[in-house]
């Protein structure tokens, strides 16, 4: 993310709606938004305050947020800086994350993730309901994405699903390889998981010859669902939404 100083000339040539601002010492700018701001010092108070505007639809920047009786000009850069910092991760991520993947993959075609990067997590960490608002693949690609941290070599199916296998993940070393199985489940907070997701996954799995099988959800589990998960507890494990914020908070 690059939040840049830019002059007062290029502020101003920015179409900044007119607001009356006191005199402004220092000008910044988003190198990949539309996204500016300013800091502020009060000639009558003497304290500072910051300004942080985007560009509107009718293309003039508009006040978006801002903060005052900050105490001296370091401080406020330092909280303008921030908040830009901030809202570039979480603009950058809603235009291009939510947004499913056009990619053209085969049917023998097997990703590698590497398309999620830490701050994408961080960002998740902070906000975690915003899981809700990926879309199945993209979610897929998270779960992955972690589990490669984690430390598995893992691979992420085709869009077009596999056999229930979403991820397929191993923990090899010099002895042997040991094959994980990941059906990931996006699902809202009030939709659980039900039993028949869990008897279909442990098909797949015993077909498969899997040494695990892991259900990942941003939902929660049924009743039965867990029931029928603890006769193959050896075999299986359910990971749902408060699981996923504890993956999130190594990040």
């Amino acid at each position: 993310m690059s939040i840049q100083e830019i002059s007062k000339e290029e502020f101003d040539s920015l179409n900044v709606d007119s607001m009356g601002f006191f005199p402004e010492r220092a000008w910044f700018r988003s190198s990949e938004i539309d996204l500016a701001g300013t800091v502020i010092r009060d000639p009558y108070d003497k304290d500072w305050s910051y300004v942080v505007l985007a560009k509107d639809e009718d293309h003039i920047y508009r006040c978006i947020k801002a903060d005052v009786s900050l105490p001296n000009q370091a401080h406020a850069e330092d909280k303008i800086l921030s908040l830009m910092s901030e809202m570039e991760i979480k603009g950058s991520f809603e235009e291009n994350f939510y947004i499913e993947s056009k990619e053209i993959i085969t049917d023998d075609a097997i990703n590698v993730v590497t398309s999620i990067d830490d701050q994408i997590k961080i960002y998740l960490k902070k906000n975690p309901e915003k899981m809700y608002d990926l879309t199945p693949r993209k979610f897929e690609e998270l779960v992955a994405s972690i589990l490669k941290d984690m430390g598995f070599d893992v691979e992420l199916t085709q869009a077009t699903r596999d056999g229930g296998r979403d991820i397929i993940a191993y923990v090899r070393n010099s002895v042997s390889s040991y094959l994980t199985h990941i059906e990931c489940k996006k699902y809202a907070p009030d939709n659980k998981v039900g039993v028949g997701i869990i008897r279909e996954v442990m098909g797949v799995h015993n077909l498969r010859q899997a040494t695990k099988s892991i259900i990942v959800t941003t939902g929660f589990f049924s009743r039965d669902a867990i029931k029928e998960a603890e006769m193959a507890k050896n075999h299986l494990d359910l990971k749902d939404f408060n699981d996923l914020k504890s993956w999130l908070q190594q990040y």
